[in-house]
Parts: structure tokens; C-alpha cells; sequence
């Protein structure tokens, strides 16, 4: 079963050209900033930090206590085998609180931090991957940055409160003053009022309408001032978070693009050599054989024996199936290289797939548009590969196969009910699909139990 919901490409506009000024040569004018000072209490901005400033301190707790607790302990128990896993997890949880903070980041302070690269581990195995985990830097990023941020988020939060604290109560002091207990002054007269301050000379109350009047007009000023002081502390968590919680900077992305190139380029070699020894090994071999079989065909129609129009007969029957069985082979050779069904979409690529498959397999496939064609040839070659292995390996009676966007990303699944107990790495053949996936920035994710089922899982850019 598949659902697939076309829909028309979207119209792109037109970029604006350049200006009359610019085409000239001339500076273009810089656009007039309108000066927001007087509109900071009406703005969304001011009211979406505010919340931050107050949340923040409570994330920024929690995210402080888990980073160092699961770091020190990691760290102490190094001498054992056990404190790589801890570390490993520290940093596993260091994506994820990163993750977090950037979604907060984004949500209210706009900070447009974009989202780093998926996880994909560079070694096989079990060990393989720990150590994976401990090179990740998105995670180590994560975990820096839960520790710098907590005595900032402390100095956020407490700035926040008070300034707005101050703001609200010098606002509505005309309000609540009233419902203040009295209080004994330094003159012997009791006052309703709050007391800024009082010994046994002198005391200072607010308890007349002058001294009201000028407590409301701070509180006005303070509500202009106060959105720009919270301003300045949650654009240094702004900035903390994209210097932190962002992509991996160049030469990270460099060496990671190396590596990539390096598995490009042997996956490619490695698929030329295949090529070669099919046509070496199959279809040059049929026609070597169909030359042969012509060239005797050709010798006994030249030669007067009575017997030589049937053993023609017979010769030219055996090239004729050699040829068919020639074509059927550069036939599935060129569907090797790039099915002519895939011109017609993913979905009926891989329902003729799913069709040719001796297991049953389940079809959900739900894409609002068509990926690159890179992405889609990528995809159906890797789900491909996963059907033949559940079908040689699993001993699996039915096979789902859903294919999903997620954002920016398309997302595969291959599920059976097999006996599971498959490994991603050891030189296996999961572990080649997974280097030729992250050619393409692509991720592979396996769960396989013993005892099945098996689930495996790819990630790749909607338009590689």
C-alpha cells in the first residue's frame, strides 16, 4: 500500500536586479533602521526573552548537573572499560541537550542556529562506534556549552526578575501600597507605604501622592529600559549558542568531506570493477561463444555433407538463445546502472521491486514532491540492497518498506520479522550502504535484535 501526493513545483520568484546606483557603480543607500526604543514594550521580542530570561535558569540547572555529572564520572572510571561507555553517553546527551537549547534558542530569541549533522560513525563495530561517539564534536559542543551557559543563565534570570520585578510593582505601586500594614516612622507618625529606609532618626516612606507619582514615572521609564537590559544578556546566550550549538566549523566539515570523497571515490572504482567482471565473465563470454557457434555454422553451409543443415539448424537455434540471454544480461546491467523506471518516480520504482520480490513486501511511501534525482537513485539502490539481504539473510515472512520526508531530509525504513542479529560494520555489506550514504551526507541506523525484527533505517538530503 503507498500514498504519494504530488503536487506542482513551486514558482520561484524573480530575484530583484541591481539598483540604477549599483549598476553605476555607486554605493546603493543603506536602509533607514527605525529607531525601536520607543515601541520595546509593544514588541513581541521583548515579552518571547522575558519568558526566556525566567525559563532559562531551570534548563540551564538541569542541563549543568547531567553534563557534569556524566563527564566526572566517565572521567573517574576510566580505568575501566566502563567509564568510554559513560563518556560516550555524556556526549550522546550532549547532542541532545543541544538540541534542546537550540530549539529554545530559535523559538524565542530568533536565533536561526542552524542544525548540525546527523551522527554517523567512521568505524565498525561496537567499539568502532563508541569511539565514534567520543570524536563527535556537536556533542562535546553540547556539553561546553551547558557548562558555560549556567552562570549566565543565573545572571540572566536574576537581572530579568528584578528589572521587571521593579518595573511592574513601580507601575501598579499606586494599586497595592494601599494593602500595605502599617508602619512606625522615626517621627512618631504611622505610615501606610513601602519603606525605602528607616533608622532611628530618619525614615523614608512612599505614602504621599508625589512620592506615588514619582515611583509610577520610574516604573514607566523602567519599562522602556528594562527590555533592553534583558535584551543584552539573552543576545549573549544568542551568541553562545551559535557559536556553540551550530555546524561543525570548516575544517571539521573539511576532513569529514575528504573522507566522504575517499568512500565516493571506492565505491566507484569498486562498482567499474564489477561492471568489468560482469561483461568479462558473462556477456563476453556469450559472445565469444555465438561467434564460435556462427563461425561453424558458417564452414558446414559450405560443406557437402548431408548432415551439415541440421547441425546449421542447431548451431544457428544456440546462437539465437546465447543472443536472447546476451540482451537479458545488458538488459539487467544497464538496470544496474540506472533503472529506466526510476524516470517515473520512486514510488513505482520500488513498487516494481516490491513486485519482483519473493517475499511480501508493504509499500508506504508518502512524498509531497520528487527528490533529486541523486537522492532517488541513491534510495532505491539502497533499499534494494536491504530487500535481497532480508530475503538471502532474514528468513523473514513479510518486509515493510516506508519512505517519508522530514523536513529537509528524506527518511527510509526496511522492517522484517526475521531472526535479526544483524551488525552494522565488520567489513559486512550494511557497512558499505552506510559509506555510500554518507557520500551524499547520508546516515544508516540498524536495530536488530536476536530474535528479530530488524529495522533498518536511512536518512538522506531531499535533494543530494
Amino acid at each position: 500500500m503507498s500514498s504519494v501526493n504530488p503536487s506542482p513545483v513551486d514558482a520561484v520568484p524573480d530575484e530583484p536586479g541591481p539598483s540604477a546606483g549599483t549598476a553605476l557603480g555607486l554605493a546603493a543607500p543603506r536602509p533607514v533602521r527605525r529607531i525601536s526604543f520607543l515601541n520595546a514594550p509593544f514588541r513581541r521580542r521583548t515579552y518571547s526573552e522575558l519568558l526566556y530570561g525566567l525559563i532559562g535558569l531551570p534548563v540551564a540547572v538541569v542541563g549543568f548537573a547531567l553534563s557534569v555529572t556524566f563527564v566526572t564520572l566517565g572521567v573517574g572510571t576510566l580505568i575501566t572499560f566502563i567509564g568510554i561507555f559513560v563518556l560516550a553517553f555524556a556526549v550522546i546527551l550532549g547532542r541532545w541537550l543541544g538540541a534542546m537549547d537550540r530549539g529554545l534558542i530559535n523559538g524565542l530569541l530568533d536565533g536561526r542556529i542552524q542544525r548540525p549533522r546527523s551522527f554517523r560513525a567512521r568505524r565498525s563495530g561496537v567499539f568502532g562506534w563508541v569511539l565514534s561517539r567520543l570524536g563527535d564534536p556537536v556533542g562535546w559542543r553540547g556539553i561546553a556549552y551547558q557548562l558555560v551557559r549556567f552562570p549566565l543563565a543565573v545572571v540572566t534570570f536574576c537581572f530579568t526578575l528584578v528589572f521587571w520585578s521593579y518595573t511592574l510593582g513601580g507601575l501598579t505601586y499606586w494599586i497595592w501600597y494601599r494593602f500595605l500594614p502599617m508602619q512606625a516612622g522615626a517621627d512618631g507618625r504611622r505610615h501606610r507605604g513601602a519603606s525605602l529606609w528607616s533608622t532611628n532618626t530618619t525614615s523614608y516612606f512612599l505614602d504621599t501622592w508625589p512620592r506615588i507619582l514619582v515611583t509610577a514615572l520610574i516604573g514607566v521609564v523602567l519599562l522602556w529600559l528594562t527590555p533592553w537590559i534583558v535584551h543584552g544578556f539573552t543576545s549573549l546566550d544568542r551568541l553562545l549558542g551559535r557559536a556553540l550549538l551550530g555546524p561543525v566549523s570548516v575544517s571539521q566539515r573539511v576532513r569529514e568531506l575528504e573522507q566522504t570523497r575517499s568512500d565516493a571515490v571506492n565505491s566507484s572504482n569498486e562498482q567499474l570493477r564489477k561492471i568489468e567482471r560482469d561483461l568479462h565473465d558473462g556477456t563476453q563470454a556469450r559472445l565469444v561463444a555465438l561467434a564460435m557457434n556462427l563461425g561453424q555454422a558458417k564452414e558446414d553451409l559450405a560443406s557437402d555433407d548431408p548432415a551439415a543443415a541440421e547441425r546449421v539448424r542447431a548451431l544457428i537455434e544456440g546462437a539465437h538463445q546465447q543472443t536472447k540471454e546476451t540482451l537479458t544480461e545488458l538488459r539487467d546491467l544497464a538496470r544496474g546502472i540506472h533503472p529506466p523506471i526510476l524516470d517515473n518516480g520512486l514510488e513505482s520504482a520500488l513498487a516494481s521491486l516490491g513486485a519482483r520480490s519473493p517475499i511480501q513486501v508493504h509499500l508506504a511511501i508518502d512524498l509531497p514532491r520528487r527528490p533529486s534525482m541523486t537522492t532517488e537513485t541513491v534510495t532505491y539502490f539502497a533499499i534494494a540492497e536491504l530487500l535481497t539481504n532480508a530475503v538471502k539473510h532474514s528468513g523473514s515472512s513479510a518486509i515493510s518498506v516506508r519512505v517519508r520526508p522530514r523536513g529537509e531530509e528524506i527518511v527510509f525504513s526496511v522492517a522484517d520479522n526475521g531472526r535479526g542479529g544483524a551488525v552494522l560494520g565488520g567489513g559486512s555489506g550494511l557497512d558499505g550502504l552506510q559509506r555510500r550514504l554518507a557520500t551524499v551526507d547520508g546516515t544508516l541506523d540498524l536495530d536488530s535484535p536476536l530474535g528479530g525484527p530488524t529495522t533498518v533505517t536511512g536518512v538522506l538530503p531531499y535533494n543530494a
